[in-house]
């Protein structure tokens, strides 16, 4: 069964700019300094109408801009981690310890959620069997 467990990003955080990163990639950050920092995608899409319309794909990692730069980040591999630390693969256990008193469960249709809410943005841990699966960072449009 998936669980999904959401974190939503305060503003009054401190170092909320390095809490928007997923493997050291910055939300805001431009195409050229991901591809000069992680290399050439092994695949780069562009859609049109979709509000994040290029795609880069990086092994473990998928990168989502648009023309102000990564606005969606996803992980399915330990070597993206968020910058507290918590990886796929982990526990859903020790995530819960990372972030602490931050987060509110709730069951919604069968999973556990967990909400902090705060500016738009959010991390997004998915888990199977106990154990983080996807990791996503992502604002509001």
């Amino acid at each position: 069964m998936k669980h999904l467990l959401l974190i939503g990003l305060l503003t009054t955080n401190p170092g909320i700019d390095d809490v928007l990163a997923l493997g050291g990639i910055s939300l805001g950050e431009s195409e050229h300094s991901v591809v000069r920092r992680l290399g050439p995608p092994m695949k780069r899409e562009e859609r049109e109408g979709d509000y994040l319309p290029v795609t880069l794909s990086y092994r473990g990692l998928v990168v989502r801009l648009d023309e102000q730069g990564v606005g969606g980040l996803s992980s399915v591999d330990a070597r993206f981690c968020t910058s507290n630390g918590a990886c796929p693969g982990m526990s859903y256990a020790k995530v819960q310890d990372i972030y602490g008193t931050a987060l509110t469960t709730e069951t919604v249709e069968g999973g556990q959620i967990g909400y902090v809410y705060g500016d738009g943005c959010w991390l997004k841990f998915s888990q199977r069997a106990g154990r983080v699966s996807v990791i996503e960072l992502a604002c509001l449009p």
